[in-house]
């Protein structure tokens, strides 16, 4: 896997609404933070801007936005302005040519998961980190000085640890494979697409984080990981954040999430709750594509991800 080159004081960064629209107010303490660390940030107001309905602009404009980016020799990284709903529309469109030839990373998480993949596929390492509109009031101090390092390509290793809850469904095991994850809705839409996980050859770190869904949908959608093969594939299984969920009042699901997870997912791979990545505050940066070892002992888990 390819490494992108890092993002240094003076480098050029594209500001790109490929999902749901953006204002200006949403944007600016990212500005202000980009221009702390000395990048140069380039986004076109009328297109950075624009709408149609809930969408950051028409599936052509958006498209076209990140295309040019995606082909730009000099742009060092492609910064997505935040999720919602929208990159299922382009993800199937996007020509990879330029971006093979002029690799550059590709930083966001929750809607931008198809297009993160998108960029492994290519070879390429991805960011599954904050969209811009988290940055950097948004997300813990640890989680951006974390962002940092790896942008700066400080050191050849870069590690997660946390501690077992006793509400957290585990299972203790050692694997290794190649990181892989993103936001569960849009992972159930990649199954029987060329971006499916078992396209694979090796079996990959699974990890899924959710956000703002009903138990009952939660439970779906991951048994549906489970029955498109998903999980049989994967070396082993990372739950991040799942937050703001709801059931219904006269007939509640009667499940908690760690009894979704252990039901739906099997018991054959090492299995972990309580990954600091999601739409929370210590959101971590994970680097998509890249080789990692995961530890689940009794007490706690450990991700090692290597360059």
């Amino acid at each position: 896997m390819i490494w992108p080159a890092p993002v240094e004081r003076g480098s050029r960064i594209a500001l790109v609404a490929a999902s749901r629209r953006v204002r200006p107010g949403e944007v600016r303490p990212f500005l202000d933070f980009a221009q702390l660390q000395g990048w140069k940030v380039e986004y076109d107001r009328a297109t950075l801007f624009a709408a149609e309905g809930t969408l950051a602009g028409s599936d052509a404009l958006r498209l076209q936005v990140l295309q040019e980016a995606l082909d730009a020799p000099t742009v060092r990284a492609i910064w997505f302005a935040r999720g919602g709903y929208g990159s299922s529309r382009l993800w199937a469109s996007v020509d990879w040519a330029g971006f093979r030839r002029y690799p550059k990373w590709l930083i966001g998480f929750s809607d931008t998961t198809p297009l993160l993949w998108g960029a492994v596929h290519q070879g390429v390492v991805a960011l599954h980190a904050p969209v811009a509109t988290y940055l950097p009031h948004r997300t813990h101090t640890e989680a951006v000085n974390a962002l940092l390092r790896l942008l700066r390509a400080e050191g050849n290793t870069y590690h997660l640890r946390w501690a077992r809850r006793p509400a957290y469904a585990w299972r203790v095991g050692v694997a290794q494979g190649a990181l892989m994850g993103g936001n569960l809705s849009l992972l159930q839409t990649l199954c029987g697409t060329p971006l499916d996980l078992r396209s694979f050859t090796q079996a990959p770190i699974l990890f899924w984080e959710e956000v703002g869904e009903y138990f009952y949908r939660l439970d779906r959608m991951s048994w549906h990981l489970r029955n498109a093969g998903w999980y049989a594939h994967a070396a082993a299984l990372l739950i991040g954040d799942v937050s703001q969920l709801y059931d219904e009042e006269e007939a509640p699901f009667g499940r908690t999430v760690a009894q979704i997870v252990r039901e739906s997912t099997g018991s054959t791979t090492p299995l972990a709750m309580g990954l600091p990545v999601g739409h929370c505050e210590r959101n971590y940066p994970l680097p998509l594509g890249a080789t990692a070892e995961l530890t689940v002992g009794e007490g706690g888990a450990e991700l090692v991800c290597r360059r």
